[in-house]
């Protein structure tokens, strides 16, 4: 299976065919930075690889006085290896543990004041975040037949995660707000109590 991010771009090529700069704009425009963390220099690198592996052509193509740029395709090889990681996408059950399921984990090395700071900056962010979102699908389903169904789709499963740290957040302020000490018990003790 294919990384995310060479996915993401044989999944654009096989649309059209780009050029590397209009497939940053691409990425900047699912914003895919804030779920997939990228530097424009990652991208460039991995449609080097992608070429490398024979998944993409490219082709030189001059317009006027401007610079020469390539322009890349998919190859049948590339749609294959497109297929195939789409379909281990939707069939895996991924349930990666996230920095923040670590930070939750170990927040206990910290001063409970400390993780209330913490929780309550994330959760500012996360709510702006949602709210951005939440706008994007509402304009979109307002223009339903301008935005493919996949787009909608994608945009409400990252509302959704969204939302669902939110809540997660709230509850350990909530959780904090009622406790005199953080450190009661390791979370490492994961004897059954009981029994």
């Amino acid at each position: 299976m294919l990384s995310k991010l060479a996915t993401l771009i044989l999944g654009i090529l096989s649309e059209h065919e780009r050029n590397p700069y209009e497939i940053t704009k691409m990425l900047e425009y699912l914003q895919t930075k804030k779920w997939l963390p990228l530097a424009d220099s990652t991208v460039y690198a991995t449609i080097n690889n992608l070429k490398k592996r024979g998944l993409i052509n490219g082709r030189i193509e001059k317009t006027g006085n401007l610079p020469e740029k390539t322009i890349y395709n998919i190859t049948p090889e590339g749609e294959f290896e497109l297929q195939e990681s789409i379909t281990g996408f939707l069939s895996e059950d991924n349930y990666q543990t996230t920095n923040f399921d670590i930070g939750i984990l170990l927040m206990h090395n910290l001063s409970k004041n400390e993780i209330l700071i913490k929780l309550k900056k994330k959760l500012e962010r996360l709510e702006a975040n949602a709210f951005d979102i939440r706008k994007q699908v509402f304009a979109f389903e307002r223009d339903a037949g301008k935005i493919a169904f996949t787009s909608l789709a994608m945009l409400k499963h990252r509302l959704h995660v969204s939302e669902a740290e939110i809540k997660t957040i709230k509850e350990l302020i909530k959780e904090l707000n009622i406790r005199m000490e953080v450190s009661e018990l390791s979370p490492f003790d994961m004897r059954m109590v009981g029994g």
